[in-house]
């Protein structure tokens, strides 16, 4: 079972939806749904998150349904008060982390075509060939700022991160991990997963 489907994949990361196709979008959904869920919560708060879910997929407790379907919070930075809304893992805007982080690993595996010999790329006839890297690191941007963008110096194997008590505020984004962080007394689980920039060389 999964938060999103198929009609999150509009607008900018837009994939066209055929008969062909939606099988491999199910699967990119069931593979990289939980990949993500687990960098951005940690695997306790990732489990007790499925483990509320009902039958439907809806989250029963309160905590669980604030982080689905969003929350107005609050937080400092700077000296600031920050008075936002976290818009939830799904929304009516079908807008969310989970659909641009599956996107960009959809368009980054298949814009090359694997022939068990070498990765080739299709080419048309009557077409010019424009490099995919332009729209993939404006996806993985995108995806940060609602994941939670932190500082280059900051990584995944930053030892500050394998727990949550030394976690700070980097900036003023309704981001997942800002809002988390405001509510930590809600997750005390959570063990967030930074994740780099990206540019247009693919580092």
């Amino acid at each position: 079972m999964s938060f999103i489907d198929e009609s999150y994949f509009i607008n900018e990361i837009n994939i066209p939806t055929n008969d062909n196709n939606l099988a491999t979008i199910s699967q990119f959904i069931l593979r990289y749904e939980k990949e993500v869920l687990k960098s951005l919560l940690g695997y306790e708060l990732y489990t007790a998150l499925i483990a509320d879910l009902n039958s439907l997929g809806v989250p029963q407790t309160q905590r669980f349904i604030d982080l689905v379907d969003g929350k107005e919070f609050s937080f400092e930075v700077n000296g600031s008060t920050i008075n936002t809304k976290w818009e939830g893992l799904i929304n009516e805007d079908k807008v969310s982390l989970i659909s641009y982080y599956i996107y960009f690993n959809y368009r980054n595996q298949f814009e090359n075509v694997f022939t068990g010999v070498n990765e080739v790329q299709s080419i048309s006839e009557n077409s010019t060939f424009v490099s995919v890297m332009p729209r993939l690191v404006d996806t993985w941007f995108n995806f940060l700022q609602l994941y939670g963008d932190l500082p280059i110096g900051i990584n995944q194997y930053n030892a500050n991160f394998l727990n949550n008590e030394s976690y700070s505020y980097y900036n003023a984004e309704p981001s997942a991990y800002n809002f988390l962080l405001a509510n930590l007394d809600d997750y005390p689980e959570w063990v967030f997963k930074p994740l780099g920039k990206l540019n247009i060389w693919g580092i």
